[in-house]
């Protein structure tokens, strides 16, 4: 028989176990767990469905792409770009896409980032310095700046020995590509007999200058006087034809030349000059005018251009031993101071 009273009895005890704190803690932990772990399923559930609800969309090429018109490209399709380097390649100019992920073709969702390496285009170099140097040394130096020869001229100069670099382009500190040409033009040495080219006279005296014009009859220059503090005077500042050019007689060879306060005043906006000269008539076109100084120095052209009748000539003339003035018209002496 049953005995009722002893199923009471464990009856109860089972009660007073579910009643306890021992049996309560583990149920409560294991009540939470179930309810993470049924959320955790249910976020990830829906999760997949609204990503698999989104379009698939075919990756474009933008290889080859300007950054900016790759973002334009992408973004019209729903994608969003992310640069993650940069690289040399001298193929591609700077900016540009060189490499994409995903590749172009695949197929991902709607809102796909893709990354990209830009273009830093090719490296970059400092071009030398190759004036002044044998033309085979220019070609060494170009080597070491990973850099070649591009187009040689030549010409003759007074101031390079034959096979020297006298120019450059691009010009010496330039930066460039690497694997860029540099052009040069070389001395071919002095010029044949009939050959005029202009000197250089920079820092030089302005005697200089007129010595040299003496010597020729088709050459026509301008002196315009500078004044510049602590700078001996009578020295060129600058020339408008560059040294080594050869003469066109038709053209003016201007030259700058520095002049001290005892040679050049100013009563406001009006230079003073210790000589003035007025060309008398001689004919409505222009007439070349020469003035020249001859003194126990030797002859100096102080005036030498394109003149009209009835011009007043204003000039400052040195102060030489036994100095005259010749005035001279196409080349005819018309007068004598």
């Amino acid at each position: 028989m049953l005995d009722i009273k002893n199923i009471k009895i464990q009856i109860n005890n089972i009660i007073e176990v579910f009643k306890s704190k021992k049996f309560i803690i583990p149920v409560l932990i294991f009540s939470i767990f179930l309810f993470f772990l049924m959320f955790s399923i249910m976020f990830y559930y829906f999760i997949g469905i609204l990503i698999h609800s989104k379009k698939e969309i075919i990756v474009p090429n933008i290889v080859g792409k300007s950054v900016v018109e790759a973002l334009d490209i992408v973004s019209q399709l729903g994608l969003s770009l992310k640069k993650i380097g940069e690289v040399y390649n001298p193929d591609y100019p700077a900016a540009t896409v060189v490499v994409q992920r995903p590749s172009a073709g695949m197929s991902v969702r709607k809102g796909r980032v893709v990354n990209v390496i830009l273009s830093l285009g090719g490296e970059k170099v400092f071009v030398p310095n190759l004036i002044g140097e044998d033309k085979r040394k220019a070609e060494v130096i170009l080597r070491q700046y990973s850099l070649f020869l591009g187009t040689t001229t030549h010409r003759y100069s007074l101031k390079y020995e034959k096979n020297i670099v006298m120019s450059q382009f691009p010009v010496p500190e330039t930066i460039v590509e690497k694997n860029s040409s540099v052009n040069i033009e070389v001395s071919l040495g002095l010029p044949p007999f009939g050959v005029v080219l202009v000197p250089d006279f920079i820092n030089k005296s302005i005697d200089n200058v007129y010595n040299w014009a003496a010597k020729y009859d088709n050459i026509n220059i301008k002196v315009n006087e500078e004044f510049v503090n602590d700078i001996p005077d009578g020295l060129v500042l600058r020339q408008s034809i560059p040294p080594d050019s050869e003469i066109n007689p038709s053209e003016i060879i201007t030259f700058e030349v520095t002049i001290s306060k005892q040679k050049k005043a100013f009563d406001g906006r009006q230079e003073v000059y210790n000589f003035e000269y007025e060309l008398p008539f001689i004919g409505d076109s222009l007439k070349m005018v020469k003035i020249v100084q001859i003194s126990d120095e030797g002859e100096f052209i102080l005036y030498n251009k394109p003149t009209s009748s009835k011009q007043k000539i204003s000039l400052y003339v040195p102060p030489r031993k036994n100095s005259k003035l010749r005035i001279f018209v196409d080349g005819v002496l018309i007068d004598e101071k």
